[in-house]
């Protein structure tokens, strides 16, 4: 059992598309929120919708896609997803004690601290109806026994994570889908998922999942900006829906990237991440943007010298993403409008209890 399915209305096919981008991934959702909120302004609803409410897609690469499973399958609100990711990215970007080390091949962050915030975070927010019901009834003292809760899951909104097969970079990105019924995923779980959208050859060793037991690396190099992906997955899943509205939301990684390192290998990483995001907007903007269809939002200075993994510069990405915010507030409130509501004002009050823990968050 999970979220109940929201009802279906004639409304523009929402898509929301998140970039990768290490820490930086607070800038996305500093970005989101002020949205969601704009969307209860404009409509007079009386609270910020969660995104699983309003989107029918949303899907990411690496940090994006961390982001779209808290967000999409574990239905959080915004500001939920921001405290949870502040505590994930506390906890798995703190480095070995051998910290990077060229060659070596396990990554320079623990996977089993990312593993275990993951699990953590789920057990926190499960949607399985028993602990749901207990969170209802202020049972909130109870751990929560699903640690390894699976990604499927046909009642929540769509979600769709990014990975690349080590064996085979060639091949194109492997989409992780909350809808998938292959048999070669059986039992795949939301930390699974998590590990392998997320496990940036530099930072973190890569993963064997599934049956065949296929090894995946996170697909920032050439899928760091998933929305090309999600557009042709969204034709696929909602066949016959040509009045989508699409929203993209980078993390900050422009041109001018200006990071100083030792480590060539990851200046070097971050400016094919920014390079191959910002190809794929300009043809998405071409494609989409003159109709209205298209709104991508990405901080465009501020951010240079903010690494991946930096979670201490978590204030310097807020600030200097509270400044965009402040010159993009007539975009954003066009992208509103143009989206038309969907959420009713006498919407059921199932996700109103979903930010109440089963066990106190450490």
């Amino acid at each position: 059992m999970g979220l109940p399915a929201r009802p279906r209305a004639s409304k523009p096919l929402r898509i929301l598309s998140l970039d990768g981008g290490g820490i930086r991934g607070i800038s996305s959702l500093l970005i989101l929120e002020r949205i969601m909120e704009g969307i209860r302004d404009v409509y007079g609803l009386t609270h910020v919708p969660r995104p699983c409410e309003y989107f029918d897609l949303i899907g990411g690469t690496s940090t994006g896609g961390i982001i779209a499973i808290m967000l999409g399958r574990l239905g959080m609100t915004v500001d939920e997803c921001l405290q949870a990711y502040r505590k994930v990215a506390e906890r798995a970007f703190t480095p070995k004690a051998h910290a990077i080390i060229p060659g070596r091949p396990s990554g320079a962050f623990s996977a089993h601290a990312l593993e275990e915030a993951i699990k953590d975070i789920v057990t926190e927010f499960c949607t399985e109806k028993e602990c749901v019901n207990r969170r209802q009834n202020g049972l909130s003292t109870t751990p929560c026994q699903h640690s390894d809760l699976s990604f499927r899951e046909q009642s929540c909104t769509k979600t769709v994570v990014l990975a690349i097969m080590k064996a085979n970079l060639d091949a194109g990105p492997t989409l992780f889908r909350t809808y998938d019924n292959s048999t070669a995923l059986n039992g795949l779980t939301i930390w699974e998922a998590v590990r392998a959208t997320s496990a940036a050859t530099t930072f973190f060793k890569p993963i064997k999942i599934g049956r065949d037991q296929i090894e995946y690396i996170d697909a920032g190099f050439g899928h760091n900006n998933p929305c090309d992906k999600l557009i042709a997955e969204a034709k696929e899943v909602f066949p016959g829906r040509s009045d989508m509205q699409i929203l993209s939301i980078g993390t900050g990684l422009g041109n001018g990237v200006g990071i100083k390192s030792n480590f060539i290998s990851i200046i070097g990483a971050m400016k094919k991440m920014a390079t191959s995001s910002n190809k794929v907007a300009a043809r998405l903007e071409d494609q989409y943007g003159e109709n209205g269809q298209y709104f991508r939002f990405n901080v465009e200075h501020g951010l240079e010298d903010v690494t991946l993994s930096d979670w201490k510069k978590a204030s310097t990405i807020s600030a200097n993403t509270n400044n965009y915010l402040s010159q993009k507030s007539r975009e954003i409130e066009r992208f509103v409008k143009m989206s038309g509501a969907r959420i009713e004002r006498n919407e059921p009050d199932y996700t109103r209890f979903m930010h109440v823990p089963i066990v106190n968050p450490v």
